[in-house]
């Protein structure tokens, strides 16, 4: 019967009093109208690129408060100076449940107490600045219930981190922390937590308390855009300090290289608690991280019993699983109670253990052991060997003097043995560790074997089947013309696998009905053995008398012209002498039909004929077809496009001869040239009348060669020579004359000098209306009507004409009342004109080569007087010119 090493009522007394939570009420109670409602937080950023980061902003808050996390959180940045540079509105990103953590398995986690944590997530470029940059978020108001600062409730938070200057780190990141903010230490308990950091960038950590900084109120909770820093401490209430936070002997440390936090609270409350993590690289302060949040300290419930089940099933064998049902525990230590080994013993909450040996032995199980808190309790187990009932299972066998040997495996002498086989076995049960038994009809059957002792009994089945006996059956020869490959038909019944023997010394074949190819012909004895999933056997002999297949054949013939077409053909086989062989030419064969294995035919018709050759010899007959070709003989002939023409001549040639095989050809154009195109095209390059021929040459089929030659075929008439004299070809425009004279001396002759005027004089003398450049061209027409033409530029040059008046009266009577030049063959972009007094004053300019003074300056008018005129222009050969006279302007 199973014990304790403690009475009951001494194990409860022992359990330390259960004290119910100090503060329970506070994670119950609705807050208040002001928010009250922030349990701690911290911020940390990473660069993801130059001058790109993405920040990430953690707040915690008791579940009950009425007041839900921010939908969007505005978070400020500030220069080194305090201005502003933007607030982002950032998105919640997630949500969650932080665990309660106590860290000590005597103490249980207490109810009702809840913190929840959003994360609010966002990337955006910022430009370095000097002196670094604050990131800032800030939100009112603190849980009112805090001990340890004053007026709580209406205290807020600011969660910062500082980018830093670029000179110091580029693209820099900041330290993260590892672990969620412990929430639960318990009165009188010593309580340890890591609250370390990493640093992607591999810089120093070094961890310090720190106070807790302000932000936001009452009246504006979550201010957009925050304040800008500096950023005000909470005031810790009397007795507590930064470095002195908690009620607590020994009083918390902090590790400065670790981060882990040490010490034993001896006074429930809630606490503010605030820590930070400075940044250095290569001993140079980079930047920090501050965290904080609400510590509740309470007097927690300590509650461990110890407990398994009592053994029920004796039939597991020496292994067994154990199962534990301990209440408030995480940790077990288990004695199996082998008394003989020091190995029986194992730290898993629920293990396997197997025994050495049978028999009855007291097991052991201590929760939280080595704590003060620790329970024992023990139950006898008895173990017996495990029944393990097993024979191997049989090889099917065939209905027919079937009969089976069992034997059991895995008993003991002192088992009991029983069999059970069912209504169609020659008997239903039997007894004993080996057995026969036979069955009368064809399946499966299920075979069980039960092993009895110790009040367990286990059982096994497996299953024996009885198959149909097989009967082996394939068809005799009926087909002796196919040749070596010969077909077998497999009617056979109730087999599976087959081996046929097909007497030739090759391998044997698995096939249901193959395809066997002799070597050689003769008379084979072939056997074919038909097996039931290779149990049974029955085997069955037929004789075939193979012959080579009978193949008739003739060479090929090539095809022949049809004048005197002769075709001499020979039958080609595997036949003998006694071979009967008949041939067939149609009805344009002469003869039509023959016998004999060598024939002679011809056809008295072009085209393809069909050739039939049949073969009869030891009972088969074969038959074989081909085709001869009779073509008619080639004839050249072709068209062209035109046979006359002026130098250089060009025609086309077009073929148009007959032929029923592929053509090469050959053209002989009469004028030494030749081309091997089926349509060529041929220029002519010099006058006269030439022959042309065409050969045309077949290589298959009638293969022949035939010409067509056609004199007198082309004629090429000469051409005329345009030729002619000019002068000049180059003059100015002023009193210029052209003369043209024909130099061809062909029948006709025209001068179109490129104005629009055409003249059919020999000589012409001709004067252009305007300046510029003219072709002009000859066109000749012989009396062949072949005709050319020449041509040559001509270039009248416009003439450089300046004339400036020295007088004029603007009195607005119609005459004379403007003062500007007479131009001609000037460039209009390289113009000036300018119009001075006597004082050397600007009176007047413009670039425009038509413009003119009106006697005016400024809008009055000028008095009678002498004035300087001044005029800077370019004419079109491109020479700078720059006059200066005297006009008088008289009223």
């Amino acid at each position: 019967m199973a014990t304790n090493t403690l009475s009951f009522m001494q194990k409860y007394v022992n359990y330390i009093t259960r004290f119910l939570f100090l503060f329970v009420i506070f994670f119950m109670a609705k807050p208040a109208a002001n928010a009250s409602h922030l349990v701690g937080g911290s911020m940390f950023y990473e660069c993801l690129s130059n001058n790109f980061y993405r920040i990430t902003l953690t707040v915690y808050r008791d579940c009950s408060a009425a007041t839900p996390f921010d939908i969007n959180a505005p978070i400020s940045i500030f220069n080194a100076g305090g201005q502003l540079i933007s607030t982002e509105m950032v998105p919640q990103t997630s949500t969650s449940n932080v665990p309660i953590i106590i860290n000590n398995p005597c103490l249980i986690s207490p109810p009702n107490v809840c913190i929840q944590r959003a994360e609010y997530t966002f990337t955006t470029t910022i430009a370095p600045s000097a002196g670094g940059l604050e990131v800032v978020y800030q939100r009112c108001c603190r849980n009112s219930n805090a001990i340890n600062i004053v007026s709580p409730s209406t205290m807020g938070s600011t969660y910062k981190v500082h980018i830093p200057d670029p000179s110091l780190a580029s693209c820099n990141n900041s330290p993260k922390f590892n672990n969620t903010p412990p929430t639960i230490m318990c009165m009188g308990y010593q309580f340890d937590y890591d609250l370390s950091a990493n640093d992607p960038d591999g810089d120093s950590l070094l961890y310090e308390f720190a106070d807790v900084l302000n932000g936001g109120s009452i009246n504006n909770p979550a201010p957009s855009p925050t304040s800008p820093p500096p950023y005000s401490n909470i005031t810790w209430n009397t007795g507590y300090s930064t470095n002195y936070q908690i009620d607590a002997n020994p009083q918390f440390t902090i590790d400065p290289q670790t981060g882990l936090l040490s010490g034993t609270p001896t006074s429930a409350g809630f606490y503010t608690f605030g820590i930070k993590v400075k940044e250095y690289r290569n001993g140079v302060y980079l930047n920090e991280i501050n965290r904080d949040f609400l510590l509740v300290v309470m007097s927690c419930q300590v509650n461990t019993v110890a407990d398994f089940p009592v053994q029920t099933d004796f039939c597991t064998g020496t292994t067994v699983q154990f199962q534990n049902s301990s209440l408030n525990t995480s940790l077990s230590f288990w004695d199996f109670g082998e008394l003989s080994i020091n190995a029986d013993t194992s730290l898993l909450w629920s293990p396997i253990h197997t025994f050495s040996d049978t028999g009855t032995f007291n097991i052991m199980l201590i929760a939280n052991p080595g704590y003060f808190c620790a329970d024992t309790i023990f139950h006898e187990y008895t173990i017996h060997e495990d029944i393990t009932p097993f024979f191997n299972s049989p090889d099917d066998q065939c209905l027919l003097n079937n009969v089976f040997e069992l034997s059991a495996i895995g008993s003991n002498p002192t088992d009991s043995i029983s069999w059970v086989f069912g209504s169609s076995a020659t008997s239903n049960t039997t007894t004993g560790d080996t057995v026969n038994v036979s069955f009368a009809s064809l399946g499966s059957y299920p075979i069980e074997l039960t092993i009895k002792n110790h009040g367990c009994n286990k059982n096994y089945i497996d299953t024996i089947t009885i198959l149909d006996n097989p009967t082996a059956i394939f068809s005799p020869q009926t087909i002796f013309c196919d040749g070596l490959n010969v077909s077998f038909n497999n009617n056979s019944n109730n087999a599976t696998h087959y081996f046929w023997d097909f007497d030739d010394g090759s391998t044997i074949n698995n096939l249901i009905a193959p395809t066997h190819n002799y070597a050689d012909s003769g008379i084979y004895n072939v056997s074919l053995i038909a097996s039931q999933q290779g149990v049974c056997y029955d085997t069955t002999l037929n004789i075939y008398n193979v012959y080579p297949a009978l193949v008739g054949t003739f060479t090929p013939q090539a095809t022949q012209c049809f004048p005197n077409n002769s075709f001499t053909l020979n039958a080609l086989g595997n036949f003998n002498s006694t071979a009967i062989i008949n041939w067939n030419y149609g009805p344009s064969g002469v003869p039509t039909t023959s016998t004999g294995a060598q024939t002679q035919v011809s056809f008295s018709d072009t085209g393809s004929h069909a050739v039939s050759l049949t073969i009869q010899n030891y009972g088969c007959s074969s038959s074989y077809h081909d085709t001869l070709f009779v073509f008619p003989l080639p004839k050249a002939n072709f068209t062209l496009l035109a046979k006359a023409g002026c130098q250089p001549f060009s025609t086309s040639f077009e073929d148009d001869s007959f032929s029923w095989s592929p053509l090469s050809y050959h053209w002989d154009f009469g004028d030494g040239n030749t081309s091997s195109s089926s349509n060529p095209t041929h220029t002519y390059l010099n006058p006269g009348i030439f022959d042309v021929s065409l050969t045309i040459i077949t290589n298959s089929g009638c293969i022949d060669t035939n010409t067509l030659l056609l004199n007198n075929l082309i004629t090429v008439n000469p051409k005329p020579e345009s030729k002619f004299i000019i002068n000049p070809v180059e003059t100015y425009f002023l009193n210029h004359v052209i003369t043209a004279e024909d130099q061809s001396g062909v029948f006709f002759q025209e001068f179109h000098f490129g104005d629009g005027n055409v003249y059919t004089d020999r000589q012409v003398d001709y004067s252009y209306m305007e300046s510029g450049h003219y072709l002009f061209e000859q066109f000749v027409i012989n009396e062949f009507n072949c005709k050319d033409s020449s041509s040559q530029e001509i270039w009248i040059k416009p003439d450089f004409l300046f004339i400036v008046p020295n007088t004029f009266t603007p009195n607005g009577d119609g005459l004379n009342d403007y003062f500007f030049p007479v131009l001609r063959g000037l460039d209009a972009e390289g113009y000036t004109f300018s119009i001075y007094d006597r004082w050397g004053e600007l009176l007047f300019q413009s670039r425009n080569v038509t413009s003119k003074w009106d006697g005016t300056f400024k809008g009055q008018p000028s008095p009678t007087e002498v004035y300087t005129w001044r005029i800077k222009l370019k004419t079109i050969d491109f020479k700078i010119h720059e006059r200066t006279g005297q006009l008088n302007l008289l009223r």
